[in-house]
């Protein structure tokens, strides 16, 4: 899948860490960023980076298939409430779907989201992954 480099460089910051939008003036915390609070409307906001910690809510198992990623198979795909107390969408990795439960913790964590040929460009991205205790 060929992606168009320059945009995917301008996005570059939203495929390498969770960035969220804390409002100054109400204190509320929203996923994605914006230049105005959602909440109250202020514009006195920051962004701030989430830890990429966070627990799982929900989560489906998909077999849908891809030409060119059936390696891939199954895909796990779960609503995560991070430790900031927002909630992102995600794909789990490294876990047998077996193994998933409501109320794992996982972690963000970068992953090869494409490449555009074995020889081509690979392109990274956020996946989470388990959290193994003691770590």
């Amino acid at each position: 899948m060929r992606h168009s480099i320059p945009k995917f460089w301008r996005k570059r910051e939203g495929y390498y860490q969770i960035l969220l939008t804390r409002c100054k003036t109400c204190g509320r915390i929203a996923y994605f960023t914006y230049i105005k609070c959602p909440y109250c409307g202020s514009g006195d906001v920051e962004l701030v980076r989430s830890s990429g910690r966070g627990v799982v809510e929900e989560y489906t198992i998909s077999y849908y298939r891809i030409e060119g990623a059936e390696e891939y198979l199954p895909r796990i795909i779960a609503l995560i409430k991070l430790s900031e107390g927002v909630k992102v969408t995600g794909e789990l990795v490294d876990v047998d779907p077996s193994e998933v439960s409501e109320g794992m913790e996982v972690e963000a964590v970068l992953r090869i989201l494409s490449s555009d040929d074995p020889h081509g460009l690979i392109y990274y991205g956020l996946k989470f992954t388990p959290i193994i205790k003691g770590s």
